[in-house]
């Protein structure tokens, strides 16, 4: 959808824990090796959160650095949205939690779920609320501790998984350059369960029998949601520019869910998009779900791959199934 919002990215920060695992740690008790892991994945290690750490923990660290890039103070937040699957708690929301830990004063807070496009559907959820005029300053944060709910003895999704969180601030443009261009958001709920923790909700609450099933770690269709990722990733890149009446050639920076080196390889492939324009950093970080984006966008900030007047393209897709984009000007 073609938009022309007056919103602009004031800050970001980001937050991953100390604690690295290695390709090599999980070869020492799964039937695995670097080389099988790297070849599938792209990923060399992730970051686990301390036992002390959590989704709330690491999205107030990351919030309080997007602040201060800002250089605003929680007082000036008119709104939180915390986009995530692993919260700290079932109730309340994180997003309430993080009000009161930032010190906020009792502004609206809200938790978002669309697994890996949750950062993209939480962006596109506060830049709404700054055009309609509800809110001047939005806190837009993905945190994930993803690792537990990870079951540690499956090879296929043990590898897979980090934990972080990536933060924006979203505020009326001070310069009518910057601004979003476009945003798309889809979900295909008959493909819900190829993603999926069967266990500890309504339908299937926490039991003995429940733990003893596993039924409270994620399962996923690693074929199936393979190839919904490469198609959607491609045609969102490529309908996302079309619908704002820009050239691919015109985009600075793709910042996608960093979900599989190969499913960003092909889809970039497949779109006639060069790598060397698209931010990568699963190799450091693993898949931190709603967390990814967030993170790839300050890391692109900080490092300066992105400047004013650039185009920058934000790219989801994840459980739901779902999936999202932003095109904006910085």
């Amino acid at each position: 959808m073609k938009v022309h919002w007056a919103v602009e990215v004031a800050g970001t920060g980001l937050h991953v824990p100390r604690g690295v695992v290695t390709n090599a740690d999980f070869a020492q008790r799964l039937d695995t090796s670097n080389e099988w892991i790297l070849q599938r994945t792209g990923i060399r290690e992730r970051r686990i959160a301390d036992p002390d750490e959590s989704t709330l923990t690491m999205a107030a660290a990351a919030s309080r650095e997007a602040l201060q890039a800002a250089a605003l103070t929680p007082q000036d937040l008119d709104l939180i949205i915390c986009a995530t699957i692993t919260p700290d708690y079932q109730l309340p929301s994180t997003a309430c939690l993080l009000q009161a830990e930032l010190g906020c004063g009792w502004i609206p807070a809200f938790d978002l779920s669309a697994a890996c496009s949750g950062f993209v559907w939480a962006m596109i959820a506060g830049a709404q609320y700054v055009h309609a005029g509800l809110a001047r300053t939005v806190l837009v944060v993905g945190s994930e501790t993803l690792t537990r709910i990870t079951d540690m003895e499956d090879r296929g999704t043990a590898v897979l998984f980090g934990d972080g969180a990536g933060a924006a601030i979203l505020r009326a443009s001070t310069d009518a350059r910057r601004e979003i261009l476009a945003v798309q958001q889809g979900a295909d709920g008959a493909r819900g369960m190829l993603i999926a923790i069967p266990g500890g909700g309504a339908r299937h609450p926490a039991s003995t029998r429940t733990v003893a099933e596993r039924m409270h770690y994620m399962k996923m269709q690693g074929r199936e949601v393979y190839k919904f990722a490469v198609t959607q990733m491609h045609q969102v890149i490529h309908s996302t520019a079309q619908e704002a009446g820009i050239s691919l050639d015109d985009v600075k920076l793709i910042i996608p869910h960093q979900s599989n080196l190969r499913i960003i390889e092909s889809a970039c492939a497949k779109a006639g998009f060069p790598l060397d324009r698209v931010v990568i950093n699963i190799d450091r970080f693993g898949n931190t779900s709603s967390a990814s984006v967030g993170i790839g966008f300050h890391e692109a900030r900080r490092d300066g791959r992105i400047a004013a007047g650039d185009l920058v393209m934000l790219v989801a897709f994840g459980a739901g199934l779902t999936w999202g984009s932003m095109l904006l000007r910085i």
